[in-house]
């Protein structure tokens, strides 16, 4: 079972919040998520894999009515709800995002997301503090995790309080955006350590926080293939001198980046896209990166993702 979700995680695809498509009104958005390294399944790179459904409501500030959408200029508030399954969490979250500036700052946006995650009997138990046994070099990775999985390994909820600041620019041959994140995570777990969180992708403390930026560049070539272009970075754990508590626990900063990138196909006058994404997964901590071979750093996921709209009539 185990080799199963390891393999099928290559044939998945993956999740885009913000669909470049979205119109004012009412939509929906089907995603799911895979990525693995191909070369060395039990290596650093722990396996991806989920699939969500996600409504938005956006709700026009100005003039524009239901079922339209100007890029670049469109002011608006979002009401999201969604939820999340994977072999290894299951979430549902909800959340509010408004974008109520004048162009050229029309493509911020300022949104909160809160997310309920329960780890299925997954949660694995990882060190907190830097040379603390057994040694994170040792257990954070694929072969450490699903050795455990579903056998050593125990349930536990994960609450998440993201705070996000995006943006994105739409032309005929360009779509960019980027999105910030700070989010405390609140992890309910039997252990007295760390937990590895399957959706941020590292370990986390049972109060804890992780910072988060990505970047997405996609070039329209023809009508129905663009090249993506992506960056992310993920980090947790390091101290705030300012704030006592952060500092007691005396947690191991860690931290990972993946770049991408790949071939985009469009389907259905847009509405539906697959893509195919190679890349670099690179770790690292509080006393320099970890020594991952190169098979361990090559990543491909696949991308599919559908998007329905409801057009409503102008008012």
């Amino acid at each position: 079972m185990r080799q199963f979700f390891l393999i099928f995680a290559l044939f998945c695809s993956a999740y885009a919040f913000d669909a470049p498509n979205m119109t004012t009104g009412p939509n929906v958005e089907y995603n799911a998520f895979g990525a693995a390294a191909p070369a060395h399944f039990k290596g650093a790179f722990v396996p991806q894999l989920n699939t969500s459904i996600d409504f938005s409501w956006i709700e026009p500030l100005g003039a524009n009515g239901y079922g339209t959408w100007v890029p670049n200029r469109t002011n608006y508030i979002r009401f999201m709800a969604g939820g999340e399954l994977s072999p290894f969490y299951g979430t549902i979250r909800a959340g509010l995002g408004i974008a109520p500036l004048p162009p050229p700052f029309a493509i911020l946006e300022l949104s909160f997301i809160y997310s309920n995650e329960n780890l299925l009997w997954s949660d694995v138990e990882m060190p907190m503090r830097p040379g603390e046994p057994p040694l994170i070099n040792d257990v954070w990775n694929a072969g450490y995790i699903f050795d455990k999985f579903y056998k050593n390994s125990s349930y536990s909820q994960v609450q998440s309080y993201d705070v996000r600041l995006g943006g994105r620019y739409t032309s005929q041959a360009l779509y960019f955006s980027f999105l910030f994140h700070f989010a405390l995570m609140d992890i309910n777990s039997d252990y007295d350590k760390k937990s590895f969180d399957y959706m941020t992708g590292i370990p986390l403390f049972s109060r804890d926080y992780v910072l988060a930026e990505e970047l997405s560049i996609i070039y329209n070539l023809s009508g129905c293939l663009s090249w993506n272009m992506g960056f992310m970075a993920v980090l947790s754990g390091r101290q705030f001198s300012f704030y006592a508590p952060f500092k007691t626990f005396d947690k191991e900063p860690l931290s990972y980046y993946i770049i991408s990138t790949g071939p985009l196909w469009r389907f259905s006058g847009g509405r539906s896209w697959l893509s195919i994404n190679p890349g670099l997964f690179i770790r690292s901590k509080e006393d320099g990166a970890f020594e991952d071979s190169l098979k361990e750093k090559i990543l491909l996921s696949i991308q599919y993702k559908h998007f329905w709209g409801f057009k409503f009539e102008k008012e």
